[in-house]
């Protein structure tokens, strides 16, 4: 039997997103901007969580969890206490070429100061692409939208 006034179950997110940040205002409002648009979001508050989330899924070769969940896409915030985003994009891309990750992790650097000299010491530590606080989600998502497309590099959003 078909109830007529059944609710139909919500759409899959969009993304999955890993967000890097450490400022917890930052944090909690963009959380909440890719929630609102469909996104699943998890969070670190800097590298070394980063790595552990990414530890618990599915690109990692042995995960932590019985269940690993799905991973899109990470937004690194550049400068974060114990350990920055630099840092981190180094060691991820670095377990991917030893194989404890298996696949490619897209990385978006995020940053205020994303001038062309730090976007490209962002791409040499492993990012794949950039955008510039403060940005809004339409922008990020394009970002995002560019990059899991395969167009990386195409989508770095820069106020100069």
């Amino acid at each position: 039997m078909i109830l007529e006034n059944a609710t139909p179950p919500p759409p899959p997110p969009k993304y999955h997103i890993l967000v890097v940040e450490d400022n917890l205002i930052n944090q909690r409002v963009l959380c909440s901007q890719l929630k609102k648009i469909g996104c699943t979001v998890q969070v670190a508050n800097h590298g070394r969580e980063a790595l552990a989330e990414l530890a618990k899924t599915k690109f990692w070769k042995q995960p932590a969890v019985a269940e690993p969940h799905d991973l899109s896409v990470v937004l690194m915030d550049v400068e974060m206490p114990v350990m920055d985003g630099m840092t981190c994009a180094r060691e991820i891309r670095a377990l991917q070429e030893n194989g404890h990750i298996t696949g490619h992790v897209p990385i978006i650097a995020v940053s205020a100061n994303a001038r062309r000299e730090q976007i490209e010491r962002a791409k040499g530590a492993g990012m794949d692409d950039a955008i510039s606080k403060p940005f809004r989600i339409p922008e990020l998502m394009n970002v995002i939208d560019t990059l899991l497309s395969g167009n990386a590099g195409g989508g770095i959003v820069r106020r100069e």
